[in-house]
């Protein structure tokens, strides 16, 4: 992702001083917060060796000294006491005859251990780097820097930046200096103190110092090859009251430390912009890294980074524009450029080309480097919305992919669509978006639900998938049954499944089976035989109270639709529930379905009613179900529905007076399904019985009889 500041016209800047006439070239160094810091500078100008490093704080000429040679660069120590913070410094490379050799110490930093130290929120000593890093994320206040002479003195800059109270929370204590080592060898180094420590050597960890150890023990570890040159040394450690780090080296087989090993420097080794005297660009840029990011449940680290032009073009105006073999495309345009890379791609090389307006371009490439902690992990997740759980081959759906994510707005997603059609036929289907309040919709097209077959959904982050999600439309004869709901729709292991339902008769006859299959006997879904009674989900139909069950053979499971379509504790859709409960049912000999009338009064029609039983009547008569004997019971009708709210009467209400409506709607889907019905809207209408069989939209204790010797006669019992 890059977000590039739009390129502004720049004052023309006349060619400047230059205060060294013999040198050719020049390095401009900005300086930070070291009084001391190291510069490199290339070995040769031209086809002429450097033979001197000259340092210039505006038009005042500071001391500098080499400190180490080779056939590629000089590395000078430059003495900028004298200079304010972002001042630049002006390095001249003065040609010569003789190349430049490291000299006597005509010029020594006198405190060459730098410190830096941070309050963190954390209380327990950190046990690895890792917690460290962490720690670095619970920081409060700004850091203080220190240098001393060695580090017998650590313990007393406490005083100086010590921000604790009675609580002794930890601070965050980093050590650096730079060692020149004369000749390439085994080295062994040596941490003492109470506090944890780890010794870094060029950023690789070489040692690590346990915690709670006596101030003057110390831990000694492995041989370590290093190469003779300039070797920075880092400590990463944590204080309470004082810093009581101990740091020792020595050559490997020799008895006592390294004499001819000194501390140079603590400052850093700071880049500049290189520039000549016979051009007029001089291209050059610095990197700022921000607070790395990643996603739960993914590896990949994000580190967004501020890139900032800092070429400078003498006499004419010019523009910069970005690029990194880590990216395909372009960084941008711009004075400064916001990009993020994947930590996996680090070290990655970013190039900036300055181009003048008179045509002249140069380029300057600086190389991106993330070892800092992750500082926040964001929630990321996808649903669709705009198809139903169940429905018609000829039903319109219009799907709708959400985004939700705690991240901070404004980081870019990609939303990669597979879109699989009953025909064989495939379409992607590629979206940018940003989030807005942590919310993103993409709306797809808007089709008939028939036409899919499968819909796949990847969200990625530059280039990194950091969630995904499917839909699959099942149709008859159904291969698995749904095991959750979530939110209106139905989830069948990872996937979100919509059940299209047979619509059509079939136009075979149904043909009742002499005898029940299988063992697993009967299973009751019921939504109005026992009105929510409760049962022991077991029951022998039509046998009266304590007489025990009489008949074993007619033992039949009763799941309360009706209780379960009510739960307090769904996490969706409740009317679902029955459809995702069927796992737990499943397989039986038989399954004799009693629809539960709830959701004609809660939804005001009968649409969704239809659909859910047609898409529950396809599961349990498919291969998914077991394949049993289905029979739906077709309701009767009832003075009033359950849930409308209305009180019974002489009439039925105007919910119940649409009785033989949902009476047809039953026998419709059975005649679509081919499965077999008993009929209690027609047999409770001609039954002649004196008592009622219903009252106050339930049936009472005559009609619950009624309807189990109806059913017990289609199951042939």
């Amino acid at each position: 992702m890059t977000v590039a500041a739009a390129q502004a016209p720049r004052d023309l800047k006349a060619r400047p001083a230059w205060n060294v006439a013999e040198a050719a070239a020049r390095l401009i160094v900005e300086k930070d917060q070291d009084e001391f810091f190291l510069a490199r500078l290339p070995a040769r100008t031209g086809d002429r060796p450097v033979a001197a490093v000259r340092a210039f704080v505006s038009t005042n000429e500071v001391m500098t000294r080499v400190v180490w040679t080779d056939d590629s660069h000089v590395t000078v120590l430059v003495d900028a006491r004298s200079a304010k913070r972002t001042q630049m410094v002006k390095l001249y490379a003065v040609p010569g005859d003789r190349p430049a050799e490291p000299g006597p110490p005509s010029l020594v930093d006198p405190a060459p251990l730098r410190g830096r130290a941070q309050r963190t929120a954390g209380m327990d000593l950190p046990r690895s780097l890792a917690d460290v890093q962490m720690l670095e994320t619970r920081v409060d206040g700004r850091p203080v820097w220190f240098t001393v002479s060695d580090a017998t003195k650590l313990p007393s800059t406490f005083k100086e930046w010590y921000r604790g109270d009675w609580t002794r929370k930890n601070h965050l204590v980093d050590l650096q200096t730079w060692l020149v080592v004369p000749a390439g060898g085994q080295y062994r180094f040596g941490l003492a103190g109470v506090a944890p420590a780890w010794l870094l050597v060029d950023g690789r960890p070489v040692l690590e110092h346990p915690a709670h150890q006596p101030y003057d023990k110390w831990t000694s570890g492995e041989d370590v090859p290093l190469e003779s040159g300039l070797r920075r040394l880092q400590v990463r450690t944590v204080c309470r009251q004082e810093i009581d780090t101990g740091i020792a080296w020595k050559r490997s087989g020799e008895p006592g430390a390294a004499t001819n090993m000194v501390m140079l420097t603590g400052g850093d080794l700071r880049e500049g912009r290189w520039e000549t005297r016979d051009r007029i660009v001089h291209p050059f840029a610095t990197a700022e890294s921000g607070a790395a990011y990643r996603f739960a449940g993914v590896d990949e680290v994000f580190v967004p980074f501020t890139l900032k032009d800092g070429s400078s073009c003498w006499g004419t105006n010019h523009t910069a524009r970005w690029k990194s073999a880590a990216c395909q495309d372009e960084l941008g345009a711009g004075e400064a450029v916001a990009a993020v890379f994947r930590k996996s791609r680090l070290p990655a090389g970013v190039t900036v080309t300055a181009e003048a307006a008179s045509g002249e371009t140069a380029s300057y490439e600086t190389v991106l480097a993330y070892e800092g902690p992750v500082w926040s992990e964001a929630q990321v997740s996808t649903r669709i919305t705009g198809i139903p759980a169940a429905c018609y081959a000829d039903d319109r759906v219009h799907p709708i992919i959400r985004i939700r994510t705690t991240a901070a707005d404004g980081l870019p997603y990609e939303l990669v669509c597979d879109i699989e059609r009953a025909d064989g036929t495939r379409t992607n289907r590629v979206e940018r978006l940003v989030t807005d309040k942590g919310w993103a919709r993409v709306y797809l097209d808007e089709t008939e639900a028939g036409t899919l077959a499968r819909l796949a959904w990847s969200l990625r982050h530059h280039g990194v998938e950091i969630n995904r999600g499917a839909a699959r439309f099942l149709r008859e004869p159904y291969a698995c049954l749904p095991d959750a709901v979530s939110g209106e729709t139905l989830k069948c292991g990872d996937d979100f499944i919509v059940l299209i339902a047979s619509k059509a008769s079939r136009g075979d006859p149904v043909e009742a089976p002499v005898a029940l299959s299988g063992t697993n006997g009967v299973v009751l879904l019921d939504g109005f035989i026992y009105g929510g009674t409760p049962n022991a989900e077991r029951r022998t139909l039509n046998v009266e109270p304590g007489t025990g069950n009489l008949k074993p053979e007619t033992f039949c499971r009763v799941v309360d639709v009706h209780a379960i379509e009510q739960s307090e504790g769904a996490s969706g859709m409740s009317l679902l529930l029955p459809l995702a409960s069927l796992n737990g049912v499943m397989p039986a000999s038989a399954a004799v379905v009693a629809p539960s009338l709830l959701a004609l009064s809660r939804e005001g029609g009968s649409g969704g009613f239809e659909r859910r039983l047609a898409a529950l009547t396809g599961l349990l008569s498919s291969p998914a179900g077991g394949s049993p004997r289905v029979v739906l019971v077709v309701p009767p009708g009832f003075d009033v529905m359950p849930g409308c709210g209305c009180q019974p009467g002489a009439t039925p209400c105007p919910h119940a007076a649409e009785a033989r409506r949902h009476a047809e709607t039953v026998v419709r889907v059975a005649d679509a399904h081919g499965v077999e019905t008993v009929d209690l809207f027609t047999a409770f209408q001609t039954a002649g019985l004196n008592e009622p069989l219903v009252s106050n939209g339930r049936l009472t204790s005559k009609g619950t009889a009624f309807a189990e010797s109806l059913i017990q006669k289609k199951l042939g019992r």
